[in-house]
């Protein structure tokens, strides 16, 4: 049981669908662990309104939330993305240092080396004299922890990753059920599954599960895309859920993409993935032995990528995606975290 007494910032998905996603989703996966582990954790929200540009004044009101709280505190540990990196972060950075704490950082997300790349020198200089002289940084990518060793800021490895699944998996044969589940909107490439389904025959379903990006989808336009919308799943039910299918779906090119954790949950119970070669996913999907991987934007690879499993390849391709599971097991990911406290 570790003595420290951890600050930790970030968010938890709340009953505001906007709040749910892989960076809230994972940051709630670590904070339970270090509860499991006995840590004392205080946990501060940087979000309280999920409506649009509401950040902002969140942002502002969070120094002075953090120096009411960081007060007994031994250690700051920070979970954020994008955003919350360019703006607030090296703010809650230097008054980290000005009371003396230690501090672990974790890039949520698989692009941030791409956007620092974009930045002006003096943001460059910035983000090394805060963010990045934080006493241990965690991302997610090989990608970016190869971008940023090269530039020489010492960064470590923390994948997303998930408890390993204790359902007794099913022996199935293959029967053409595939399933999406992700933030339902058009960068998850949802056009793309609907424009391939036109194209295979009747006995292939897609199931489309997730919470609806109501600025692009109704319930009713997705049905009259030809997608069977089955609902938003809680983070429990995700696992139960993926059980019931052959494969999982992720023709994804949002943006900010990096280990989708609903990837890593289809590959603990051995459900092999169709996901397009983006970002870093290559990473997770070896393509043709736990899944194939597709470009992007393309309806006719995603339904070519469908029919090419079969009876005879489909026992192999889930026994490989159990496999390579092994190297996303929180109960091993998540003990450097613990460590990085010490």
């Amino acid at each position: 049981m570790s003595k420290q007494k951890i600050l930790m910032l970030g968010n938890l998905p709340t009953s505001d669908a906007r709040s749910i996603g892989g960076a809230t989703v994972l940051t709630k996966r670590i904070y339970e662990y270090l509860q499991e582990q006995g840590v004392k954790v205080d946990f501060l929200s940087t979000r309280k309104n999920w409506k649009p540009k509401a950040q902002l004044f969140d942002y502002f009101l969070l120094p002075f939330k953090f120096l009411r709280r960081i007060k007994g505190k031994t250690h700051v540990s920070i979970h954020a993305s994008a955003d919350f990196h360019l703006t607030i972060a090296p703010f809650i950075i230097l008054l980290s240092k000005l009371c003396s704490k230690k501090i672990t950082y974790h890039f949520v997300g698989g692009d941030f080396h791409k956007k620092y790349e974009r930045l002006p020198l003096f943001f460059q200089y910035i983000l090394k004299r805060t963010i990045f002289s934080s006493n241990t940084i965690f991302m997610e990518t090989l990608e970016m922890i190869t971008y940023f060793n090269e530039k020489n800021i010492r960064v470590e490895w923390l994948p997303n990753s998930r408890k390993p699944s204790a359902i007794e998996i099913p022996v199935k044969s293959y029967s053409m059920r595939f399933v999406f589940i992700s933030r339902v909107t058009p960068t998850k490439g949802v056009e793309i599954i609907a424009e391939a389904l036109k194209t295979l025959p009747e006995a292939y379903t897609v199931d489309i599960y997730g919470p609806i990006d109501k600025r692009f989808y109704t319930e009713t336009k997705l049905n009259e895309m030809g997608l069977n919308y089955c609902g938003n799943l809680p983070a429990e039910k995700v696992v139960p859920t993926l059980t019931g299918y052959d494969v999982m779906l992720l023709p994804t090119f949002h943006q900010g993409e990096g280990y989708p954790g609903v990837i890593i949950e289809a590959l603990s119970v051995g459900v092999p993935i169709i996901c397009t070669d983006w970002n870093a996913l290559k990473e997770l999907v070896a393509n043709h032995k736990d899944g194939l991987l597709i470009p992007t934007k393309s309806p006719k690879s995603l339904a070519n990528a469908m029919q090419s499993f079969t009876t005879d390849n489909y026992t192999a391709y889930s026994k490989n995606a159990l496999s390579s599971f092994k190297k996303f097991n929180s109960d091993i990911v998540f003990k450097r975290i613990l460590e990085s406290y010490d």
